[in-house]
């Protein structure tokens, strides 16, 4: 009995042995599970952390008043560049200042189901029906250079409030606050209305200076050469003294005018700082300052803001980009973008 006692109590130590190294062993074995667990999950984060969800952009339509303006170019070749760099498919395309056109335009954006539209618009207030049409296809239309009615997400364009004011400063200062303005005017766009307002508003001050002009030069050389051409029919020599034009093409047509008639007792201020203009202003004082515009920052932008639309993200409503003023005291001092 007593062996018997001796041998049951041998097998219950081996028992309680066994069972705690197995205990152990599996404790063990847990941690390691759970450390191969944390590994495996970790992977999983990492490989969620390459792939995180995130919307990217995969085609881009941008519709343009004109492609005859090297500023307009200029929004064409900045957003071929970032495709490039980004991989994304952009197409553009020219409204020659054909509203039914660009609403045409639009309605095959959203045909083709792009991503977004890049708007800038022949009319401001015209194009609203199209744009009405993109946002109940749930496509984001962004509004370049020129604001658009119809709910477009967001505005991104020069402060052209700021680039009136600046040549209208500058007219005022060269002409000692008193003198005859002509003022060429533009297309029904919120960019014309915004550099008309900064002008205006540069000149309030001065009831010396009078605006004696204000017709359209419907943003191109050719309507303004026309023009002003019959402005100065109608202005003899001594009765300008400066002239506005909104845009680079019209200050430029109205200069050309100017040179046709042999006429230089005026001076010109504009909006833009294009190549062309700086061109002229080194080789003739007549033209005296342009306010630069940056559109390849605009399309920066829009590219910017369109990344986070497409994923869900609140944008600002509106954009306004700086613009600088170049004159002939700091002509060296700047390079054109366009």
């Amino acid at each position: 009995m007593r062996k018997f006692a001796i041998t049951l109590l041998a097998v219950l130590l081996a028992f309680v042995f066994s069972a705690c190294s197995s205990s152990n062993g599996g404790s063990n074995g847990g941690n390691t599970g759970s450390g191969n667990g944390a590994a495996t999950d970790s992977s999983n984060q990492n490989g969620g952390g390459g792939d995180t969800g995130e919307k990217k952009i995969r085609s881009v339509g941008m519709t343009l008043m004109t492609l005859d303006n090297p500023y307009f170019v200029a929004y064409k070749e900045a957003l071929d560049e970032l495709a490039a760099k980004e991989g994304f498919t952009a197409t553009t395309e020219s409204a020659d200042f054909d509203l039914a056109k660009q609403q045409a335009q639009i309605e095959a954006f959203i045909q083709k189901k792009v991503d977004v539209i890049l708007l800038n618009a022949v009319d401001s207030r015209g194009i609203a029906g199209a744009v009405q049409q993109a946002v109940a296809a749930n496509i984001p239309v962004i509004a370049v250079d020129v604001e658009a009615d119809g709910g477009v997400t967001t505005s991104i364009t020069s402060d052209n409030f700021q680039a009136g004011q600046l040549a209208g400063q500058y007219l005022v200062e060269k002409l000692n606050g008193k003198g005859n303005v002509v003022l060429i005017n533009g297309n029904p766009v919120t960019s014309v209305f915004d550099r008309v307002d900064g002008f205006k508003d540069a000149i309030k001050d001065y009831p010396d200076i009078k605006i004696i002009e204000d017709q359209n030069g419907k943003l191109n050389r050719d309507d303004s050469y026309k023009v002003f051409e019959n402005i100065l029919a109608s202005h003899p020599e001594g009765t300008i003294d400066a002239v506005f034009g909104v845009n680079d093409p019209t200050s430029i047509g109205a200069y050309l005018a100017a040179k046709a008639a042999n006429r230089s007792d005026f001076f010109f201020v504009s909006v833009d700082g294009s190549q062309a203009a700086v061109d002229i202003m080194k080789t003739d004082e007549m033209f005296a300052q342009t306010s630069q515009q940056h559109p390849k920052a605009q399309v920066a932008k829009a590219i910017e803001l369109t990344k986070l639309i497409i994923n869900g993200e609140k944008v600002e409503e509106k954009v306004l980009i700086p613009t600088d003023s170049i004159h002939q005291g700091n002509l060296d001092q700047f390079v054109p973008e366009f």
